[in-house]
């Protein structure tokens, strides 16, 4: 009478191999949460610019009289201040500020306006309009845009980089359907 073994485990390379997958997937999963992680982070800054903006036309309105945003390109900065006046000094202390994570740079500013100016200042009027307006964030790797429209002050945060700006059209019923 032969016996014959019974095996009541898993062998080695069993176990191997399935170490080796789970390993494999906690690298990859790590590599995917650091690059959303860093995403957010630039997503983050660009609601926390359009936010500042946003008081900004709240500021104009409620108060009666014009109000900056101000970008601060070196110290990465953003900067609600009252407009500067013959009373007071274009220096004044800020309503409110925004300092933006290190790992977030302005790629780009576009503010149209009549007259050339290298201010970077977007002066929001006491009707809620405001120059038109792109600021264009990078994290280096992504990348995430501030829009303001001219008509209507409205700000509004784009991922991905911003390519073709229609800066002729607002569209004031973006959010419903066309009727035909």
């Amino acid at each position: 009478m032969k016996k014959t073994l019974q095996q009541n485990g898993f062998t080695l390379i069993e176990l191997l191999a399935v170490a080796a997958v789970i390993a494999a997937a906690a690298i990859a999963s790590t590599a995917l949460m650091l690059r959303n992680q860093s995403k957010t982070r630039l997503l983050q800054a660009a609601q926390q610019i359009a936010l500042t903006a946003k008081a900004a036309r709240i500021q104009a309105v409620q108060s009666g009289q014009p109000c900056r945003l101000s970008l601060d390109r070196e110290n990465k900065k953003v900067s609600v201040l009252p407009s500067a006046t013959q009373e007071e000094p274009a220096e004044a202390a800020p309503i409110k500020s925004v300092q933006l994570p290190s790992s977030v740079t302005f790629e780009q500013i576009l503010i149209l306006s009549d007259e050339p100016t290298d201010s970077l200042e977007i002066e929001f009027q006491p009707n809620g309009s405001a120059k038109t307006a792109v600021i264009q964030l990078s994290d280096g790797k992504n990348q995430a845009a501030v829009t303001i429209h001219q008509i209507t002050g409205r700000v509004k945060v784009t991922s991905g980089e911003l390519t073709t700006l229609l800066l002729d059209r607002v569209d004031l019923d973006e959010e419903q359907t066309a009727v035909q």
